[in-house]
């Protein structure tokens, strides 16, 4: 099986990930959301890369049946009903609901993904799940990072070294550069997963935001055992670790 991660989303293309199973990573805050919205009952995430493209969606689905979430630059976007803090999707708030999702990284980076063969959503929260869903497919992997604003992002890169460590079999060199620099990046913060997610750019961000209790969230490895597919246009749990 080859593994390669992408570090932005500047980086790869359709080719890059056509008949892969693509893993797209946003630890702060979208893929760590989509788990945490799913886990409490969404009964699906539509990820959109635009605010307009959301609304577009909840008009015609019926905007009583959908809430809007996302963000542009951390915030809540004007007319719509949560944010991208994971510690909004309660189940009082999405049980049962749509969500309409338009993230400024995670979700247009999902979008993208429409040449894999399977596209799975990973986090530090659902890592488990998602290095077994991965093992089980059993197709190359594409890790991809979605960043911020197009560029690098520390907390990403770690959790996508993570994910390379407990999906790889060989303990030898990888096939690619991008792979093997996750790995060894993950390796050395291993014991301080917390700290850089704490410690990263848009972890003090996101602090000064006053969003810091979700840094702790977002670093809590196998909190939650689900694994969310994005499979025609839509996200749903497709397994998890223990049952399908």
């Amino acid at each position: 099986m080859n593994i390669k991660v992408f570090a932005t989303p500047r980086e790869w293309n359709e080719d890059d990930v056509r008949g892969t199973t693509a893993i797209v990573i946003d630890v702060l805050r979208a893929s760590s959301t989509i788990v945490q919205a799913l886990t409490n009952g969404a009964r699906e995430v539509v990820p959109v890369s635009t605010p307009a493209e959301a609304g577009e969606f909840a008009a015609k689905a019926g905007r009583a049946d959908v809430i809007l979430g996302g963000e542009r630059e951390g915030k809540l976007i004007e007319g719509f009903d949560l944010g991208n803090s994971p510690l909004e999707y309660t189940k009082e708030r999405i049980g049962g609901r749509t969500i309409v999702f338009a993230s400024t990284n995670g979700a247009p980076a999902l979008v993208r993904c429409k040449s894999a063969e399977h596209v799975i959503v990973g986090s530090f929260n659902n890592f488990s799940a998602t290095v077994n869903a991965a093992r089980e497919l059993g197709r190359d992997v594409a890790i991809i990072c979605s960043g911020r604003n197009g560029k690098f992002s520390m907390e990403d890169f770690v959790c996508a070294g993570k994910l390379v460590e407990g999906i790889s079999k060989s303990n030898g060199p990888l096939d690619q550069d991008g792979a093997q620099a996750a790995l060894d990046m993950f390796r050395y913060y291993r014991s301080q997963i917390v700290e850089v997610v704490r410690g990263c750019f848009h972890g003090r961000f996101l602090a000064d935001a006053g969003f810091a209790p979700d840094l702790e969230h977002c670093a809590r490895v196998d909190s939650h055992q689900v694994v969310p597919a994005l499979i025609e246009g839509k996200i749903k749990i497709q397994r998890q670790n223990g049952g399908s």
